[in-house]
């Protein structure tokens, strides 16, 4: 699929919606995220087009304005061509009034309602109407549009200084509707191409009403877009996340020892690693079960980056390097164990989760399977022969460990050039809270991000097809940068141990096996975990 697939064609009288993302974010964002168009930016774990579709709803006739220069990943096109988006290839250098002008004259749209979102928003209340803009009070500094109303009839709108009429500012949010696509096109003309003129010149003429929304969220300034996504989060379905102001809140009745082990771990962290830690400011029992707060982070976690961002070869070496530096801070303080106890701790807990996972669903483990249709070794099997790779016999000291080195986990800022964690393991064996494990577990969990495509699955950016009880074939949304960054991460060494080793390959792929019956309510997921675990005991046998 292409973008070409997905081109404008003329609409047949109803509204139309223009999302207007033709250029790309600014350089502060752009740092962050890499080059992306503003609709395109990662807000939890989707892209902010996702969430503005949402909005606008399955009905309305939709085109979005990209870069022509611009390719979107294939899972992209693919959603958008499911929604039944069309995309407007948009020259470079346009003024936003002149893009607006040949945005809808390529659409062929002509005396149609129209209807224009700015790609950097999300409005959850959008106004229902004609002729209407959004309009909410701001006291931010930017350069956004101030409007002057009388009898909710905007009499003015108007691009000045920041803060022209003080404090608290009514300006334009980002959504507009027309009755007359035709009317504004020649307003935004006469008005020499600016947008905002152009709009008054169409008020001139019809009138608009504001219509105050309360649920803005603008993505476009590096300061708005952290604000913003901190107002959409996601939680995992054992725990309950409170995102306070400046706190984030973390609690569960179900699984009480779990958080307990989280609180241990962090409060208690090796001086080394703390500045690689999120802190723990309080923490306690409460009717919700036991909790800990930490400061909340106004960073992207690597998930983001890797599913969402175009982060360059040069920013994700430094990423590679952020990681590393974290697993030395962990591995250059010992614990007082020797031995493999908690490494065979977690490679048994594989057996006793595919026997549940069996009983759960009826999939025959110890049935061969087929992958692509490549015969392949049943579930049971290749549990047997990735533990028979792992060294649990020699000795070797016990490091501090995280447990869930994960990108979901793990956090970069990029000023600082350094990870911050959250949500460790805190235990190997129920009720025995520590920080000390096997540095290969941590480095299994970071290669099943990096290397393991773990976050494509979670993300849903994959096709997976089930050709018979014990027979798949899998597909990744997969680039070049991916495999390159699979490339370098792999080549992270800690104790003489690489990232890419089989030994490290074997706990990663054992990893998939034992997931299986933790995410019961998402059978695609999990037969995905499955193909997966079938693709990397091929790919390393």
């Amino acid at each position: 699929m292409t973008v070409n697939d997905l081109k404008a064609t003329p609409p047949e009288g109803a509204a139309i919606w223009l999302i207007m993302s033709g250029t790309y974010v600014g350089q502060e964002l752009a740092f962050e995220l890499g080059q992306l168009p503003p609709a395109m930016i990662p807000v939890g774990n989707k892209r902010l087009y996702e969430m503005q579709l949402d909005t606008i709803g399955p009905n309305d006739r939709v085109y979005m304005a990209l870069p022509a220069q611009y390719t979107p990943p294939i899972e992209d096109l693919r959603r958008l061509s499911e929604r039944g988006v069309q995309i407007v290839p948009m020259p470079e250098g346009l003024t936003l009034g002149t893009a607006v002008v040949y945005a809808f004259n390529y659409i062929g749209a002509g005396n149609t309602p129209a209807r224009i979102l700015h790609g950097d928003t999300l409005i959850r209340d959008l106004p229902a109407g004609e002729d209407v803009i959004a309009v909410a009070i701001s006291n931010d500094d930017y350069q956004w549009a101030d409007v002057t109303v009388a009898d909710n009839i905007v009499k003015s709108i108007k691009t000045g200084p920041a803060a022209t009429n003080g404090a608290d500012r009514l300006v334009a949010c980002g959504y507009f509707a027309c009755s007359s696509c035709s009317t504004l096109l020649r307003s935004i003309i006469f008005a020499k191409g600016r947008f905002i003129a152009g709009l008054q010149e169409y008020a001139n003429q019809r009138p608009l009403t504001a219509s105050t929304v309360e649920e803005w969220l603008d993505f476009g300034h590096i300061q708005t877009f952290f604000q913003s996504r901190r107002s959409v989060s996601t939680a995992r379905a054992f725990n309950e996340v409170q995102l306070g102001q400046y706190t984030v809140r973390k609690s569960s009745l179900s699984n009480a020892q779990k958080i307990r082990a989280e609180t241990h771990w962090l409060s208690n962290a090796p001086a080394v690693t703390k500045p690689f830690c999120s802190r723990v400011i309080d923490s306690g029992e409460g009717p919700e079960g036991p909790y800990y707060e930490t400061e909340y982070e106004y960073m992207l976690t690597l998930s983001e980056l890797y599913l969402f961002g175009n982060i360059s070869r040069s920013g994700w070496t430094r990423i590679v390097s952020a990681c590393s530096d974290f697993l030395e801070a962990l591995a250059s303080v010992e614990g007082g164990e020797t031995g493999h106890a908690d490494l065979r701790q977690l490679t048994n807990n594989m057996y006793g989760r595919l026997e549940r996972f069996a009983t759960e669903t009826g999939f025959d483990i110890t049935t061969p399977n087929h992958l692509d249709g490549k015969p392949l070794p049943s579930l049971m099997q290749i549990a047997e022969q990735v533990q028979a790779r792992i060294n649990l016999d020699e000795p070797r000291k016990q490091k501090v460990m995280h447990g869930d080195f994960c990108f979901s986990n793990i956090f970069y800022n990029t000023r600082a050039r350094r990870v911050r964690v959250i949500d460790p393991r805190g235990y190997v064996r129920e009720g025995d809270f520590t920080h000390f494990g096997d540095t290969r577990y941590d480095m299994a969990k970071l290669a099943h991000s990096a290397i393991g495509y773990y976050d494509l699955i979670i993300g849903g950016r994959y096709r997976c097809d089930r050709l018979g009880a014990n027979a798949f074939s899998l597909d990744f949304e997969s680039t070049e940068i991916r495999t390159w960054i699979a490339d370098v991460f792999g080549g992270i060494c800690i104790d003489g141990q690489y990232l890419c080793s089989e030994e490290v390959n074997a706990i990663m792929t054992g990893l998939f096996l034992s997931m299986l019956p933790l995410h019961a309510d998402r059978p695609d997921r999990q037969q995905a975990f499955i193909a997966n675990a079938l693709r990397l005991f091929k790919e390393r046998s």
